[in-house]
């Protein structure tokens, strides 16, 4: 090995080690071209400062915001140079954060009065999925309305991520009955932090249509789907969900989707529901299923005939010491008034009760 290396002409050595050179030299370049703000941190500092007191003098002058005659932006040359745009896009997403009504509107009109918000639209058609997402984020954060077909096609994209913020861009901006088409259309499960934000967006959204949410409570679908689906279904009490779940009930062998089904079924307090819930627990297997459907039955079964010499057969003949807990819970439940505590103890939250109230356990 020594022996070829020897062998090897001085030139062709020096030769690779400058393309080595060149190559990282290059890389620098380009990452200090893309992250103009990663270097001379204290200087960005004094810069973010001024910034700081230009938007906050801004955003509580009720005047009409003309920032390009701004003295401070033409003096630091924030529409030429790309640093300091940079730092002033990164200050002004950060005041949106916190900002709500007036102030977030004024921080709008900051955002659109030096055209960021045209060049973020042009973005969106760029082959690089890295400067679609950062256009995407900013027109999602300052709620700037793109034409709808134009995000119909990002929620399309090749880029899992750039298919995800288009999603969510659509659920914060539009209030179609459309917006939920991509549900139909997406093919990889959702992950937990994807059903968290769409129940968000979709729930926190107050123009967006509420339609019957139910029809994602399918076996086609995946798993993660139909969980948000159920989410949305209790959200909004959607009793006309009841069908859906109890055939998805007798169809679905996920304990998790199981738990959540028998949950959902107490949560729109469809008390029809009742014998479905007695008849399953007969031929269930799973336990913590079997607690679920307690617990169900003591929100439906209130002062309910069959529900209580239901829980009271199964007080008296369960063997399981968890079961039986949960039975004496939702006889005492539907039998006598839903006590604070009571509702504590549904809810987990028996860590906020009061010492006279852990008397009684």
């Amino acid at each position: 090995m020594i022996e070829l290396i020897n062998n090897i002409p001085d030139t062709l050595i020096g030769i690779f080690i400058f393309n080595i050179v060149v190559v990282n030299i290059g890389m620098l370049l380009i990452f200090i071209y893309n992250n103009p703000i990663a270097f001379d941190d204290k200087k960005n500092k004094k810069i973010k400062n001024i910034f700081n007191e230009l938007l906050s003098e801004l955003i509580l002058n009720e005047n009409k915001i003309e920032l390009k005659q701004n003295h401070v932006i033409k003096q630091l040359k924030v529409l030429e140079k790309k640093r300091m745009k940079t730092i002033f896009i990164k200050t002004l997403k950060e005041y949106a954060i916190f900002l709500k009504g007036k102030e977030f509107e004024a921080l709008t009109e900051i955002y659109k009065s030096i055209n960021l918000h045209i060049n973020d639209i042009k973005d969106l058609d760029s082959n690089r999925v890295n400067s679609i997402l950062n256009a995407l984020e900013r027109l999602n954060r300052f709620k700037i309305k793109v034409d709808r077909e134009k995000i119909k096609a990002l929620q399309k994209h090749k880029s899992p991520e750039v298919r995800e913020l288009a999603n969510s861009y659509t659920l914060n901006i539009y209030n179609d009955l459309d917006i939920y088409e991509f549900l139909d259309f997406t093919n990889e499960p959702l992950t937990p932090w994807q059903q968290l934000e769409y129940f968000q967006l979709i729930t926190n959204n107050i123009e967006a249509p509420v339609i019957n949410f139910s029809k994602w409570i399918d076996p086609k679908y995946d798993n993660s789907l139909i969980l948000l689906a159920l989410d949305l279904c209790g959200h909004y009490k959607q009793k006309n969900a009841s069908t859906a779940i109890q055939i998805m009930l007798n169809i679905s062998t996920d304990s998790r989707v199981r738990i959540k089904l028998i949950k959902t079924l107490g949560i729109i307090n469809d008390t029809d529901a009742i014998e479905f819930l007695i008849q399953i627990f007969k031929i269930e297997s799973e336990k913590k299923c079997k607690i679920e459907i307690i617990r169900s039955l003591g929100y439906l079964g209130y002062k309910n005939k069959n529900v209580i010499i239901f829980l009271e057969n199964l007080i008296e003949n369960e063997t399981n010491i968890s079961i039986k807990k949960a039975a004496i819970i939702g006889l005492n439940r539907v039998s006598y008034s839903f006590t604070a505590l009571e509702k504590r103890i549904y809810n987990f939250d028996i860590e906020k009760s009061t010492k006279e109230e852990l008397k009684v356990i």
